[in-house]
């Protein structure tokens, strides 16, 4: 759905990740309300383990048709690791680092839904670990609803979202389980953890 390139802001003298909609993705209104979103949710997250969103805007796109595009952008922080499937396919990652991992994510994802958003499409592919900081850092939140927005609900779109194998209980039945904004409630662990 987009490209994502390495760059420099020249303003404060940092690498950043600049995340473009791929043109042929632009001209089609729902992906650019699915960037949009992803913008606008995470813009309003400040916690260590999600990448932080430092602008967006749109940049005119020539592409030979008798149209311009106009190509949504977002500039974020630059992660500079592996994401935690590549670390899981080369089999470097033990018991303890895999919990720690978790740990991050847990602590992102609490903090998200403490926010009202939903991530939607947890996967180790949208996981980077950063060995610099040794932590990890959740992204990619284009799927990412607000709890409050009514109008994300599955019985309502009939829609289902996500990467088919990390898929929740409730999506593959058709029901979307939204947690309540100020605490998640536990689930029973049926084997012995």
């Amino acid at each position: 759905m987009a490209d994502v390139y390495k760059g420099t802001d020249t303003r404060l003298g940092r690498t950043v990740a600049v995340k473009l909609l791929r043109p042929d993705m632009a001209r089609d209104p729902q992906f650019q309300a699915r960037f949009k979103r992803e913008a606008q949710a995470v813009a309003a997250l400040n916690h260590p383990s999600i990448v932080a969103i430092f602008d967006t805007g749109e940049h005119v796109v020539h592409d030979g048709s008798t149209e311009d595009v106009r190509v949504p952008y977002i500039v974020m922080e630059y992660v500079e690791g592996k994401t935690l499937r590549e670390l899981i396919r080369a089999n470097e990652v033990s018991i303890s680092e895999a919990i720690d991992y978790c740990l991050g994510v847990l602590g992102a994802l609490e903090y998200s839904h403490k926010a009202g958003i939903v991530h939607r499409d947890i996967k180790p592919a949208n996981v980077m670990y950063c060995p610099g900081s040794n932590s990890v850092k959740v992204m990619d939140f284009g799927i990412a609803r607000a709890i409050a927005d009514s109008s994300a609900t599955m019985t309502q779109t009939q829609a289902v979202v996500g990467t088919a194998q990390y898929l929740s209980p409730e999506q593959a039945r058709g029901r979307l389980w939204m947690p309540a904004a100020t605490s998640i409630p536990p689930r029973a662990c049926s084997t012995k953890c």
